[in-house]
């Protein structure tokens, strides 16, 4: 799949000069069973914008991606979320990108991270995997220098329990009041985003934290 996504790009496409276009991707994995999973935030968060919108993705004639417009404050961004498997999240992005002159920089990656305690936000340009697949794939794709990451804290796991299958169970019931409030904030920073990015990682990086008993 990836040789077969090289060479329906070919090139690298040039930058664009309107610095408005913005890529906001949600990473998940689609199938039904991981629906409501840790690994599944970064998608869930888009899905949250365009249902207060009353609007909905629309599913590429390829498969591989769904894809919707929407705005955030004054700026129309395009929301994206892969439609193929966590691991091949690169494969996805690629597929659309291959007729978009998107500047890297204003590609903005949404999704889970095991190493930022439950709840916390954390915004960033230019960091490494921290050993998740998903970013492993786009970072086959993208300069992992140039665009940026959105991290959603979803804790680490307990004592013994392997981080594979942690990211794939679903949210306890005692958290999951609190994963709206996460969902909103991450939206909070993304309107941020599309306005100033400093003012965005700051945003980010104070997200209120709150308990759960």
């Amino acid at each position: 799949m990836v040789n077969l996504v090289k060479k329906l790009l070919g090139t690298t496409p040039q930058k664009v000069l309107n610095n408005n276009s913005l890529l906001f991707v949600g990473l998940w994995n689609p199938d039904e069973k991981y629906k409501n999973t840790r690994h599944n935030i970064g998608g869930d968060t888009l899905l949250t914008k365009l249902l207060k919108t009353d609007s909905s993705f629309k599913t590429h004639k390829t498969g591989m991606f769904q894809s919707a417009e929407t705005s955030f404050g004054e700026h129309n961004v395009t929301l994206l979320r892969p439609m193929v498997s966590m691991n091949n999240s690169g494969d996805a992005l690629a597929a659309y990108l291959k007729n978009k002159n998107i500047d890297s920089q204003n590609i903005l990656i949404i999704y889970d991270d095991i190493d930022l305690a439950f709840g916390r936000l954390r915004l960033k340009q230019g960091s490494s995997d921290g050993g998740h697949n998903g970013i492993k794939s786009v970072d086959r794709y993208l300069n992992k220098d140039e665009y940026w990451k959105l991290k959603i804290g979803v804790g680490r796991p307990p004592k013994g329990v392997d981080p594979a299958h942690y990211v794939l169970s679903k949210f306890h019931n005692d958290e999951r009041e609190e994963v709206e409030f996460i969902i909103e904030d991450a939206l909070d920073v993304m309107e941020a985003f599309s306005e100033n990015r400093e003012v965005a990682i700051k945003n980010a990086s104070e997200r209120r934290i709150i308990d759960v008993i």
